[in-house]
């Protein structure tokens, strides 16, 4: 099943929502968008502190990892 709000919003892992006019951030491996405690999906105004909470919310490796 095709996820609906792909076209609609641009980048990878931090998105904007032109709709929301904000960013939002999803889990590009499982597909997860970060939500609210209420359910409702997070937005941030800037780009970094969506940044900071995607690289939470989606486990990297980091350089030297295996």
């Amino acid at each position: 099943m095709v996820d609906v709000q792909v076209p609609r919003l641009h980048g990878y892992g931090v998105r904007w929502d032109p709709e929301g006019r904000c960013y939002r951030v999803r889990n590009e491996t499982t597909g997860e968008w970060l939500c609210q405690p209420a359910g409702e999906r997070s937005g941030f105004a800037s780009f970094g502190a969506a940044f900071s909470a995607w690289r939470a919310f989606e486990v990297h490796k980091r350089p030297g990892e295996r």
